[in-house]
């Protein structure tokens, strides 16, 4: 029998991991995995002019977290300001704390080839995070994370290569049940968030369907060099 893992998806603001990835959780989460999102900021620089920043937050840790409900799973935000993420000591720990308090065996962020100063943070913090996770340090035992792998997104696209493509056709209701519940899915008119990851999932799935039979929708995710001293396996899923 297959066992269950944890997924955790993080992004450097709310939506990040929802729309890039989000699609692949709600697979897992039919699967019977724990799934569990993550966001470093809560994307509060992004209000519009008739919402205040301070309510905006609000707004988005709400739709979050009510996206993560929809998948059985559940969602921490960070206490980090949006565009004004920082390199430090600070960040790394307390990212390694939560892994060390939530075990995933798998995490799900950003790439690095990024123009969004944000973004390009967020594998880092996620690396930091993992080896310091690996020493018992504070209230939780250590934790070793198994994989690492980084989602497709339209604004950290520098050298992105795809290396697995996961079928996630049977989870799309779910996703876009689920995806409603985000304000920059449905209010945000200078860039149509959900058309564009809606119509990536259909063009990876024509591509996936090659060697999947019946995929018609599909998420894929890019592996980096500064993982590969810890990782010598590569599988075709995130088991």
């Amino acid at each position: 029998m297959r066992k269950p893992l944890h997924i955790m998806a993080v992004g450097a603001h709310i939506i990040d991991a929802e729309l890039t990835c989000g699609k692949t959780l709600a697979k897992h989460s039919l699967m019977g995995d724990k799934i569990t999102t993550v966001a470093i900021t809560a994307g509060e620089g992004g209000h519009p002019a008739n919402i205040s920043m301070e309510e905006f937050r609000k707004i988005n840790i709400e739709g979050a977290t009510k996206f993560a409900e929809a998948l059985g799973g559940n969602f921490i935000c960070m206490n980090y300001k949006d565009a004004n993420v920082p390199e430090s000591d600070e960040i790394y720990n307390d990212m390694a704390e939560i892994i060390r308090r939530e075990k995933p065996d798998v995490i799900l962020t950003h790439w690095d080839g990024s123009y969004h100063e944000d973004h390009m943070l967020a594998p880092k913090i996620v690396r930091n995070g993992v080896r310091r996770a690996a020493f018992s340090s504070g209230e939780y035992p250590s934790h070793w994370v198994k994989k690492i792998y980084y989602a497709e997104n339209w604004e950290d696209m520098r050298d992105f290569i795809p290396c697995m493509y996961v079928d996630v056709t049977e989870a799309y209701d779910l996703w876009y049940s689920a995806i409603q519940n985000l304000y920059y899915a449905t209010h945000v008119e200078f860039f149509d968030y959900l058309s564009y990851y809606d119509t990536l999932s259909r063009l990876r799935g024509i591509l996936a369907a090659r060697v999947i039979r019946g995929c018609q929708r599909a998420e894929c995710f890019a592996r980096s060099e500064n993982d590969r001293f810890r990782y010598s396996d590569m599988r075709d899923s995130l088991d």
